[in-house]
């Protein structure tokens, strides 16, 4: 048991600098998402960030062969597959409409409501506690939001839908784990949404303007799957309960990058609400790892 502990901190230490890494790529993919969305449709785009990662998995199963895509749930994987595309979209399409570091608040909200769909989907037991983290989580992006009939930038609603699609996406993550290793999760997720994006193309596809817009496209699809590897890795090494806060992190380089590069002023109300997201995103995180350790 001694020997064992310090390999486990350092898988955790590991996982941590992983996530960070994840984070710190997947931030440079979504401010060269913002900046190609004004001169190239959304869909684009989206479909342009599964490029490189689509590739890498089509070798891959190349070398492994097929054997990779054996799975116990064959439409849970496909249909994770499309919650990932329509994510993903629904994102790119919010940062034509709001500022960086707003959309990514915005996807806070995932787990909150990862803990409401597991309480009528999953039929899980969601106690008092957790109730409470949910609600004064909304409360938070009521702030980030501020939803008046004056001010209220409906553009926030595909961030929202991304946010709801992504969690939806970690629900079916909890089904396919028991059965399905990562590598065919992967797979599934690449393939399934890179060719439903790519039906969708041919409807939304424009030249690339220029020599600079096509070298950002296609950075773009590299570092989101240099972050997607890395994300996947610290999950495979560390606690959830662990890892998870380090996801936050991103908004910090969003805020970043949307000022430097866009020149996005957040307000008070916006980084105020963003802390309260955050906050019971990490506390529903934490009580559930207490809960499952107590199963």
């Amino acid at each position: 048991m001694v020997m064992g502990q310090p390999v486990y901190r350092q898988n955790n230490v590991k996982a941590i600098l992983c996530m960070f890494l994840g984070m710190f790529f997947f931030s440079i993919a979504d401010a060269q998402s913002k900046f190609l969305t004004a001169s190239l449709p959304a869909m684009q785009i989206a479909w342009a960030r599964w490029l490189v990662l689509f590739c890498c998995v089509a070798v891959f199963i190349c070398i492994r062969g097929v054997k990779v895509l054996e799975t116990k749930h064959t439409f849970l994987q496909i249909f994770r597959g499309v919650t990932v595309a329509l994510s993903a979209a629904f994102f790119t399409i919010g940062l034509s409409f709001v500022p960086l570091a707003d959309a990514v608040a915005i996807t806070f909200i995932a787990p909150i409501i990862v803990t409401i769909l597991s309480a009528y989907l999953l039929g899980e037991r969601v106690g008092k506690r957790r109730w409470a983290a949910v609600i004064i989580g909304f409360f938070g992006v009521i702030m980030i939001t501020q939803p008046s009939f004056d001010d209220f930038n409906p553009g926030l609603l595909f961030p929202f839908l991304a946010a709801l699609f992504f969690a939806i996406r970690q629900i079916i993550s909890r089904r396919v784990s028991h059965k399905d290793n990562v590598q065919t999760t992967v797979a599934y997720t690449a393939l399934t949404s890179f060719v439903l994006l790519s039906m969708c193309l041919p409807f939304f596809w424009v030249e690339v303007p220029s020599e600079l817009d096509a070298i950002t496209l296609l950075s773009l699809s590299a570092f989101s799957a240099i972050g997607e590897i890395f994300i996947v890795y610290a999950l495979s090494i560390g606690l959830a309960v662990v890892v998870t806060p380090i996801h936050y992190t991103i908004i910090v380089w969003a805020l970043l990058y949307g000022y430097f590069f866009f020149e996005d002023v957040p307000s008070s109300s916006m980084m105020f609400g963003t802390i309260v997201v955050m906050l019971c995103g990490i506390y529903i995180a934490r009580r559930e790892h207490r809960l499952s350790l107590k199963i």
